[in-house]
This record gives C-alpha cells, structure tokens and sequence, in this order.
C-alpha cells in the first residue's frame, strides 16, 4: 500500500511540475520574449553579459539574509539557505496569491529553525528593510548630488522631491527604530501586550521588533550586511548599464546610477504583482528627459526583471524536492510563539 501511494505521490508531483511549467511559458509569452531579443540580437554579448551579471547579487542577497540568521542564533547551512531563497524568488515571479515569496521564505525558514520561530520570520522582514533602506540611501545620495540636474526638468523635479522625502522617512525611521527601544521608551506600547483583546498580536509584535532590535548590538554584522547591499545594488545598475550597450543608448554610467535604483524604489509600491507596470511607466517617464524612445526605457526597465525571472525558474525545481525540518502549518508556530514570553 506505500508503494503505490509513492508512486502516485510521485506522478502528482511530476504532474504538478509539469503543469507549472506549462503554465510558466504561457505566461511569459514566448513570442513576446522573441520579439524583445529579437531586437537586441545584433548585441546579444551585452544582454548575456547582464543576464550573467545578475548572479553575483543573488548570492549576496542570499549571504545577507545568512548573515541576518546567523546574528539570530539560528544556524542554517549555506545549502538550505540558498534552497529556501530561491523557492522564495520561484513563487515571487510565478505565483500570484497569497502565498507569496516571503510567505514561502518565512514558512520553510520557521520550519527548520526548531527555536525562535518569530524571530525566524522576522529575519525577511530585517532582510527587506536593509535592502530598502539602502536603496532609499543610493537614490537619496544621487538626487542630492544632481540636485541641479533632477530639479531643471519637469519630469523629475516631482519625482525627485516626492522619492526625497520618502528615503528621508525610510532612513529617520530605520535609525530611530535602531537607535532606541521603543518598547523601553514608550511604556505605553508594552502596556497593550496584556491587553485581554490584542495582547496576542501586540505579543507578536514585540518579539518580532526584538529580533530586529538584537541586531543593533552586533555593528560588524550590520556593516557587513550594509556593505553587501550597497555592492549588490551597484552591480544591478551595471547589468542595466550592459543592457543599455545592447540597446546602442550611449550614455554615462552616472545617469544609469542616478535612474535605475530611483525606479527600482518606485516599483517596490505594492501595487501590482513584482511592480509590473509600474516599473516600465516610470523608466519610460525618467529616460525621456535624456531623449531613450519609450520604446527602449521600456526594455531598459524590463529585460533586468526578466532575467530575474528567469533566475527564479530553478526555485520551482527546488520546491518540488524540498523537505522542511519540522511538523505542524506555520500560522500554529506563529500563535506558539506569540504566546511564549518575550526573548531578549
């Protein structure tokens, strides 16, 4: 009887792999994805050379989330970090839903760290800060010092000044939060954690600000992280830089550095699935200024995230030979780990 339940198991995996993958090439669109390289065919070194370029962010990207678990006491091998992430980025490019990436992350991370389950899911929420709060960094630096450039044209002047402030809340507010306990500092908010009602989710919260308070305590982790999210950034703008050459725009590497984080920020706006729409809107409004037919913001914009994408393919395999460490649906860790005492 085990066996044929393996072996069924086994053919709805192998059915599920290949309706994903079925499903996968629809919704890429081959014929739009030829069109588009079609294009750039005369140049493909540089599109491979960006395509290629796109590896050494990944890795760093997965090395900072590690070195966040690590900070964390929580000691997951190279292997297993690397599998989950790219399971992550799989279901971040493919499946729209509720079961997001960072669900995804955070699911199969609480099940195989056996201890500090809230502190496991936070280690993605620490993970997306740094990034952002960097990339709010790199865009702010650059608006500064093009002050000039950005505020003498109508197009970027709003942006400039609209994308200013938020970066400026972002970093005030990442400082204040590393700077001091707010939980120490407003009694008030400790208070609501034995609220009869929403001393649970107050609970939860706690915990999951104390994780990401603990790494404050630890400045040769936080630099590292830093100094991997800023290298990781300039070497995305590079790949947008190579696919530019492919695209025969003759332009320095500062305008690339000055555009491509600023609507990278603007796409990270929750509000279409992984900033589709959003992303080439915005590329096709900046470029202008410095003459890039929208034709070629467009591929600008888009071409990075497609070769993302398709980095992302291999997580699809990852997920169908995945074990996880442990038993038991996530949301019953998490309410576990809301009502244990808070760790320090």
């Amino acid at each position: 009887m085990k066996k044929i339940r393996d072996i069924l198991w086994l053919l709805l995996r192998l059915g599920l792999a290949a309706g994903v993958m079925v499903w996968l090439l629809r919704k890429m669109g081959i014929a739009q994805m030829g069109d588009t390289l079609r294009i750039t065919a005369a140049h493909w070194p540089w599109l491979l050379a960006a395509f290629l370029l796109c590896i050494p962010p990944l890795f760093l990207c997965i090395l900072r989330w590690k070195l966040i678990l690590d900070a964390q006491g929580m000691k997951l091998a190279y292997s297993r970090v690397s599998s989950i992430f790219f399971i992550g980025m799989f279901f971040n490019s493919f499946m729209i839903g509720p079961t997001g990436g960072d669900f995804i992350k955070a699911y199969y991370t609480a099940r195989e760290t056996h201890h500090k389950k809230t502190e496991a899911v936070t280690s993605i929420f620490i993970d997306r800060i740094v990034g952002l709060v960097i990339l709010a960094l790199i865009v702010s630096v650059m608006i500064l010092c093009r002050w000039t450039f950005f505020m003498s044209h109508p197009e970027t002047r709003a942006t400039a000044l609209v994308s200013l402030t938020v970066c400026g809340s972002i970093v005030t507010g990442s400082i204040l939060a590393f700077s001091v306990h707010l939980f120490e500092a407003l009694p008030f908010l400790k208070r609501w954690t034995i609220h009869p009602v929403l001393g649970k989710v107050f609970g939860l919260i706690e915990k999951v600000y104390n994780a990401f308070y603990v790494c404050r305590t630890q400045p040769r982790v936080l630099l590292k992280i830093t100094l991997h999210s800023i290298l990781l950034q300039l070497l995305f703008v590079l790949s947008a830089s190579f696919v530019g050459k492919a695209l025969e725009l003759d332009l320095p590497f500062v305008d690339y550095l000055s555009f491509a984080p600023l609507v990278g920020l603007i796409s990270a706006i929750p509000v279409t699935p992984g900033g589709l729409g959003i992303r080439e809107g915005a590329s096709i409004h900046l470029w202008a200024i410095l003459g890039v037919p929208a034709g070629k913001a467009f591929l600008l914009a888009f071409l990075p995230y497609l070769f993302l994408v398709i980095w992302g393919l291999p997580g699809g395999i990852l997920f169908l030979f995945h074990r996880s460490g442990a038993k038991g649906p996530l949301s019953d860790e998490l309410e576990k780990a809301a009502a244990e005492p808070g760790e320090a």
